[in-house]
């Protein structure tokens, strides 16, 4: 009867969080709060802050993820507020990262103040425009298998899945650029690098299911049982790879265009300054962030494209029209800054990822108290808050006409949308690396 007791104390004061602080909230379920729908697998975590955003008209909401108090910032500006004018009180994301026992969580996403400081100012000069000019012979071959497989398709007129194929694309291109050997994931469905990503990134067992939990939304998790936040296999596959690069091209001398490479100049030119060099754990827990950043995002944003320009057949003829012209215009030759021109392509892709964020929700740590401009409330150190991309993009308050696709919105000559409720990269100094302007 005591245990009963003390648990029963313990559960109402974790859950009576946000009324003892005075901020509007959602009843949580115990031991839920307000995720049942995740716990249960009927909602990805995305969808249902999604939901919970649409249960309220609060500036600011208290929402419970399991036993974890978050506030869930609904007013667009206050979110670009907090992660660009106030980063110094935001500038962590509050997810699992353990250097000591787990260097594969140790990666950019993760890392918390200065250690994040650290690593971004080293990775920062990978991703320029310079850089991307240097990679881009290795994607052009990429696309070239693309093109080879497109081809064959279109004389077969078969139906093919075209999420699959963009997807079989990004993954030679990630193999290339980032993990340093070529794949053939386009031409062979049974490519090891194919296989073993899918079969391991993709599994849906419990602890997988416990990992993820662990990494997002209860830290605290992983921490207590020291479980890795990645499953050993995988983390020993991308071992092997990397150490496999690093040690080859060190040992003799080669270079190659591509972010491995980048690395491996990062630890030389540490060596050589006395600086602590990035471990070959390091090195390989950012080039597997890539992976899990770039692979997914890059296929959705490709196959959401071609499936909206699909059914808006007057967007897709102009964005043909761009491409035909371009391509007579340098005789087939497509360079860094030929692609740079084709201003319609851009559009369509920034209305993409209006639609279709990379990440549906983006979230930040309070690391010193924060008073609320234009508010009583404060944001204690600590909590955690969620800005819901994905629910702000498709609000039409900021963007008339949500459901419709329209390229046109992003046009300064049209410009139809409130600016500074849109930021699918994120940000402020926190935001995604591989966003070059």
């Amino acid at each position: 009867a005591l245990v009963a007791a003390v648990i029963f104390l313990v559960l109402r004061y974790i859950y009576s969080h946000w009324e003892r602080h005075g901020l509007p909230h959602l009843k949580p379920e115990i031991p839920y709060g307000n995720i049942r729908t995740v716990a249960e697998k009927k909602e990805s975590f995305g969808i249902a802050i999604n939901n919970l955003y649409h249960k309220s008209s609060d500036r600011l909401l208290g929402i419970y993820l399991f036993f974890r108090p978050a506030i869930l910032i609904r007013d667009p500006h206050l979110a670009k507020r907090i992660m660009v004018n106030d980063f110094q009180n935001f500038h962590d994301r509050g997810v699992y990262c353990n250097e000591e026992h787990d260097p594969f969580s140790a990666n950019l996403f993760a890392l918390p103040g200065q250690r994040w400081k650290n690593l971004r100012a080293k990775l920062t000069p990978t991703f320029t425009s310079g850089q991307l000019r240097n990679m881009l012979p290795t994607l052009l071959d990429v696309g070239n298998k693309l093109i080879d497989r497109m081809n064959k398709v279109a004389d077969e007129k078969a139906i093919v899945d075209m999420r699959d194929i963009a997807s079989r694309f990004v993954l030679d291109t990630i193999a290339s650029v980032f993990f340093g050997f070529e794949a053939n994931c386009i031409h062979n469905s049974e490519d090891p690098f194919l296989s073993t990503l899918q079969r391991l990134t993709k599994s849906r067992k419990f602890m997988d299911n416990f990992r993820t939990s662990g990494v997002f939304i209860c830290p605290g998790l992983l921490k207590l049982t020291r479980i890795t936040s990645l499953p050993p296999e995988l983390i020993s596959f991308v071992m092997e790879i990397i150490t496999h690069q690093i040690d080859h091209r060190e040992k003799n001398q080669i270079t190659r265009k591509d972010f491995v490479q980048l690395l491996i100049d990062l630890r030389r030119e540490a060596g050589n300054e006395s600086e602590k060099a990035l471990s070959i754990e390091q090195c390989a827990a950012n080039v597997f962030l890539f992976y899990i950043a770039g692979a997914e995002t890059s296929t959705a944003t490709i196959s959401f494209t071609l499936h909206e320009l699909s059914h808006n057949p007057e967007a897709m003829a102009k964005l043909k029209q761009e491409i035909d012209e371009m391509m007579d215009r340098y005789n087939g030759e497509i360079t860094y800054e030929n692609i740079k021109e084709m201003k319609y392509l851009d559009l369509c892709v920034k209305e993409t990822l209006r639609k279709y964020p990379g990440l549906p929700i983006l979230n930040r740590e309070c690391t010193i108290d924060y008073k609320v401009p234009d508010s009583d409330a404060v944001i204690r150190k600590g909590t955690q808050v969620i800005i819901p991309l994905l629910s702000i993009s498709m609000n039409e308050k900021y963007f008339p006409d949500p459901e419709l696709y329209s390229p046109e919105r992003f046009d300064e000559a049209t410009k139809n949308y409130d600016a500074d409720a849109y930021y699918p990269f994120g940000a402020g100094p926190r935001n995604c690396i591989g966003k070059i302007s």
